[in-house]
């Protein structure tokens, strides 16, 4: 999905042409899920939310939410045990893969600047672990379902300049509903199991279309929340804790938001321009001229 000046704001990725047995890795996903869902336990606020009906559970690393630094999402130990057990999945770990290397190659700039920060951030927390060997993002949620639709939202603690990767699961006809919605741009796509798309989730609004009576739907999610770079970017501290020990930092900080917001859509590569941004981000120390602070 390109905007008006031709940048890939959002991409509908399907899956990967090569992948032969991609309706055999869908069907194992989502019966991983289903049985996961009967292992785990969740708490009123995981079954009914802002988003939607149906019970969901995180796992990887996240900052926010009145945390004091950055850390691992908050799970049972019974829960975390599933949870990991799911990451190890081999459907899954493919899935998680398949939605990195789309980041990677369709908005390379936004996929470096979360590689560096990220990097500098799990070398001095080491308590901080992927989820997977094969993907840069730092968290994910489960969608167990068995009716995971999602009401219309915006995931406002994600980072804000990135795309959350969003895979469809179970077993539903997508021509009848479960549909993807992005409201801002009044679209309604087809959104079959198996497929990914990846969305500004944090600025963009979107939904699901009802399934029919007697379908299942599931969904794997992998983001960034934009809490974990700005801890990086204030060097390593809240931005209150920032503002308690350099306040003139802060401030100059804070003056400078405006003119990142306004020039942030850059992070989005043209479309006309992505080999040449792939060719630039493939190099050992990369750098873009247009975005010094990447």
């Amino acid at each position: 999905i390109l905007d008006r000046d031709g940048r890939i704001i959002a991409l509908f990725a399907g899956q990967p042409e090569e992948a032969d047995d991609w309706d055999e890795v869908t069907r194992q996903a989502s019966e991983a899920l289903s049985q996961a869902r009967t292992k785990c336990t969740f708490a009123d606020g995981r079954l009914v939310h802002a988003r939607g009906n149906y019970p969901t559970q995180g796992v990887g690393s996240s900052f926010g939410g009145g945390s004091k630094r950055p850390g691992p999402i908050k799970n049972t130990v019974r829960n975390a045990r599933v949870l990991a057990d799911l990451c190890k999945h081999p459907a899954i770990r493919r899935i998680a893969g398949f939605g990195s290397v789309m980041l990677a190659t369709y908005a390379p700039r936004v996929h470096l600047k979360m590689q560096r920060r990220l990097r500098l951030l799990y070398e001095r927390y080491p308590i901080l672990r992927l989820n997977f060997d094969n993907s840069i993002y730092p968290a994910a949620h489960f969608n167990f379902g068995p009716n995971a639709v999602c009401f219309e939202h915006t995931d406002f603690a994600n980072d804000p300049i990135n795309w959350c990767h969003v895979t469809a699961l179970g077993d539903y006809d997508p021509v009848q509903g479960g549909h993807i919605i992005l409201l801002d741009l009044r679209l309604a796509v087809e959104f079959p199991p198996g497929a990914s798309i990846l969305i500004p989730s944090g600025v963009a609004r979107h939904a699901n279309i009802t399934i029919q009576p007697g379908e299942t739907r599931q969904a794997f999610t992998q983001f960034c929340a934009g809490g974990l770079l700005r801890w990086v970017d204030a060097g390593f501290q809240s931005l209150k804790e920032f503002g308690e020990r350099d306040p003139q930092g802060r401030a100059n900080f804070d003056a400078e938001l405006d003119e990142k917001t306004r020039t942030s859509v850059r992070y989005f590569s043209r479309w006309d321009e992505l080999l040449e941004d792939l060719r630039e981000a493939a190099k050992p120390n990369p750098s873009f001229p247009d975005l010094p602070e990447l």
